[in-house]
């Protein structure tokens, strides 16, 4: 099959993550349209390879990839229409969440500027239900524009797709292509909201080192953080992985760190939490790798 987009080979992945951990990339590719995304996966089921979607990179540790790895930061763009005391908005996929935030409020939309501060494109913030100050980007969205498995666009209800804690039913339901959301009208100036909001981020979350964000998940009725800072975890390191020194649950890198010493990092740690204090954590960073005879499979990160 002869793509007509520029395929690059034995990509190294670190730079298109926030934690700077990676291996290599079969291939990698980024598609600024929606034909060139359904050929790219067309492509990748005719060789039979994984198809590994990535974003801004956050939320994500990766090893080697023997596939294809489709980053969307050219899919990106934003349509704005105001409905009453409402606003519509239809984002790309590829579009920075960051970017969506900001028109939002300047159009004076609330409740979406709870997510600020997160590194995220807006399609790896639905695929992960991006949430915190009490608010998840599911709370906002009305529907989903994917590219199923087969390769084909299927527009989707919000009450057809189950959200939960940090989840979605995506890539298993498909490519998120674009995503649009309604948002009420605030009453009163949301800035000093929005300053809140990143100075409590700013306080709690490591400058200065790279990060992939929150390690685990909190468990029901309780905190990660706390759970591995009380089992002498905070600021632990395996290697050049290890946790941060002002918030226990924020994985870094310290330096050089791999692919292999954060995957120790982080079952040293859930083991000794569930040995000390019986709660089972359960990962909210991706690690994802393929080796060898994969098979074609959407992967999200």
């Amino acid at each position: 099959m002869i793509l007509h987009m520029k395929l690059l080979k034995g990509v190294k992945l670190a730079p298109f993550t926030t934690l700077r951990v990676g291996g290599k990339a079969r291939y990698l590719a980024e598609p600024s349209t929606e034909e060139e995304l359904k050929e790219l996966l067309r492509f990748a089921r005719l060789e039979g390879l994984p198809v590994l979607v990535l974003g801004a990179g956050s939320n994500v540790v990766l090893g080697d990839f023997d596939g294809l790895v489709i980053r969307t930061v050219r899919l990106r763009g934003l349509r704005v229409r105001e409905e009453g005391d409402e606003l519509k908005v239809s984002a790309l996929c590829g579009t920075p969440l960051s970017e969506l935030i900001k028109t939002v409020l300047s159009w004076g939309g609330e409740g979406i500027y709870r997510l600020a501060g997160f590194p995220a494109t807006v399609g790896g913030a639905v695929a992960m239900n991006a949430g915190s100050f009490g608010a998840e980007v599911s709370d906002f969205l009305t529907s989903v524009k994917v590219i199923t498995p087969d390769g084909e666009p299927e527009r989707l209800k919000r009450e057809e797709l189950a959200f939960g804690y940090r989840s979605s039913p995506f890539p298993k339901r498909g490519l998120v292509l674009e995503a649009v959301f309604r948002f009420k009208k605030a009453r009163g100036p949301l800035r000093e909201k929005l300053r809140e909001v990143l100075k409590k981020r700013k306080a709690r979350q490591p400058a200065g080192l790279p990060t992939s964000g929150s390690a685990f998940k909190n468990p029901p009725g309780g905190y990660a953080g706390k759970l591995l800072e009380s089992c002498g975890f905070k600021g632990f390191r395996v290697g050049g992985a290890g946790f941060s020194e002002k918030h226990a649950n924020f994985l870094v890198n310290y330096g050089g760190a791999s692919f292999e010493e954060v995957r120790e990092l982080l079952e040293l740690a859930s083991e000794r939490v569930k040995e000390l204090t019986g709660t089972e954590l359960e990962k909210e960073v991706k690690l994802v790798e393929a080796r060898g005879a994969y098979g074609w499979k959407l992967v999200g990160a």
